[in-house]
């Protein structure tokens, strides 16, 4: 079980503080819900109530010895990682973000931004999952390593580089 103050990565919003376990005002049930803050993103500074009793979506989020093998195992950018069906592409956009493995968030990532750098554009589905994807998977490695958010593009960047 989680605890006040604690930070958790949920599968649709990334790294998250429980801000509080309550129940819901106006539910008879009684259940008791963690109330998250997100961290990153569109959802930074919304709440997200999950209900304790149910909380498959919640994992801790990635340490620095995670992140950094993470890194370390990026997807390689010399390789086509881009899913050229749409249908396939999507699939596994949606796949994905279900799943919460930052493993597949950050290859389908890789791929959408491949594509962006050789096509200058990207659809409305790909750039919806760039835009989804990108405080996901940034967020938690921003987490993780005690970086700025800003730095972690740089950071990846330069380990890039380094291999």
């Amino acid at each position: 079980m989680h605890e006040i103050g604690d930070y958790v990565y949920h599968t649709h919003c990334g790294v998250c503080q429980v801000k509080d376990i309550a129940k819901l005002t106006g539910d008879p049930s009684g259940n008791l819900y963690y109330v998250l803050t997100p961290l990153y993103g569109d959802d930074k500074n919304n709440i997200v109530r999950v209900p304790v009793s149910n909380a498959a979506s919640l994992r801790r989020p990635l340490d620095k010895e995670g992140a950094l093998k993470l890194i370390e195992e990026w997807p390689d950018t010399s390789t086509e990682l881009y899913i050229l069906d749409s249908k396939k592409r999507k699939a596994a956009y949606d796949a994905a973000f279900a799943s919460g493995y930052i493993e597949d968030l950050a290859l389908l990532l890789e791929g959408a931004l491949q594509r962006k750098r050789k096509d200058i554009h990207l659809n409305s589905m790909d750039s919806q999952f760039v835009n989804r994807a990108s405080p996901i998977v940034y967020g938690e490695l921003s987490f993780a390593l005690g970086i700025p958010y800003e730095e972690v593009v740089p950071f990846l960047e330069k380990a890039k580089a380094k291999k």
